[in-house]
């Protein structure tokens, strides 16, 4: 096996195969040439396996692994890694892509700033067919420096971190802290860079630099009627804001943050149940009588509903975005006749 790579893409698919192309080529594309491609199929049972090692032939730094039975998210992703020999690992999904420049500056940032132990940047968001619609994720100056300690008291606020294609994370941090859980099932990214935070400082760009598409299929998007999306929200807090005896710093954090998820929550039953979704408002209810927090979430409820009503209506948006510019843009080559034949998705 010959010298390890500096950065190492790590890309979890299951049944991606229309989208790998975009995802590949991307790669191909970095303006940083020192990395290796990892994908692991968790049992597609679409073209897959044929798209993947098409490239594969033509490029020896891509490394295809099958999975022999599902997985899931999680612990797809967290095979990816194991896998991987780089001395930084970028997470991207199989239905997103990187804009050229992405390896090349996050890696940067990491060499410039050694304390750092998550990077991250904006996101060109797209639509299904990858025409981008804006830029988000912004943090408004070119470059944000945020110690571990400020990022956790930002969560405990209802802020995140980025999901799991903005991520470029130092192998030995992911190893410190123990890599991905494979028994969250929908917010593994959300749960993995908290625990990063405790151990070291967090780095931002507003260049955007990679692309998430949004389609009925993302694995965001799939069967909301399960609420893992719900279950995770609430296992997480519990698990990194621990211990937490009572007044600490762990014991606020948590009760904030359940506070606020118990009060967004109760808006939500409510107007899911005027909408006539009342299977969906009924298990939400059913989540929040398990996990919820009411002995402050009732407390915050008013000042929560209060500010939703007032988003509603003068359609005031709670993040920073921006309009894309004239280069973003789908880069498969196979899609323009580029240099690899890629078979049909």
């Amino acid at each position: 096996m010959g010298q390890c790579p500096l950065v190492s893409v790590c890309v979890p698919t299951y049944n991606y195969g229309r989208f790998l192309p975009d995802c590949i080529e991307s790669v191909l594309d970095q303006t940083l040439s020192d990395w290796e491609l990892v994908i692991t199929d968790d049992a597609s049972n679409d073209s897959t396996e044929e798209i993947v090692n098409s490239y594969a032939a033509v490029h020896p730094r891509i490394r295809y692994l099958c999975n022999a039975q599902r997985l899931g998210m999680s612990a797809n992703l967290k095979r990816a890694t194991e896998s991987a020999r780089g001395r930084y690992l970028k997470m991207l999904c199989a239905d997103d892509w990187l804009a050229p420049r992405c390896l090349e500056v996050l890696c940067g940032l990491m060499e410039q700033y050694p304390g750092v132990v998550l990077a991250t940047s904006a996101e060109i968001h797209t639509g299904p067919a990858g025409v981008p619609r804006c830029v988000q994720f912004l943090f408004g100056k070119p470059v944000s420096l945020i110690r571990g300690d400020v990022m956790l008291d930002r969560m405990a606020k209802g802020f995140g971190f980025g999901g799991n294609s903005s991520f470029l994370i130092p192998h030995s941090a992911y190893r410190e802290v123990g890599g991905y859980d494979p028994e969250l099932l929908y917010a593994g990214d959300y749960d993995l860079a908290a625990r990063l935070c405790q151990i070291g400082d967090y780095i931002h760009t507003d260049e955007a630099l990679f692309y998430g598409r949004e389609h009925p299929e993302a694995s965001s998007s799939v069967d909301p009627g399960k609420l893992l999306d719900v279950q995770d929200w609430f296992a997480i807090p519990a698990k990194v804001f621990s211990p937490r005896s009572v007044m600490s710093k762990n014991w606020r954090r948590y009760q904030g943050l359940t506070a606020l998820l118990t009060a967004r929550y109760l808006v939500t039953v409510v107007t899911q149940w005027l909408r006539g979704r009342r299977a969906y408002a009924r298990g939400l209810v059913e989540q929040l009588r398990h996990h919820g927090n009411f002995a402050f979430g009732l407390a915050y409820l008013p000042l929560h509903a209060l500010g939703r009503f007032y988003q509603r209506i003068t359609r005031k948006k709670r993040f920073l975005t921006a309009q894309p510019q004239c280069w973003m843009g789908i880069p498969s080559r196979a899609q323009r006749g580029g240099r690899t034949k890629v078979p049909n998705a």
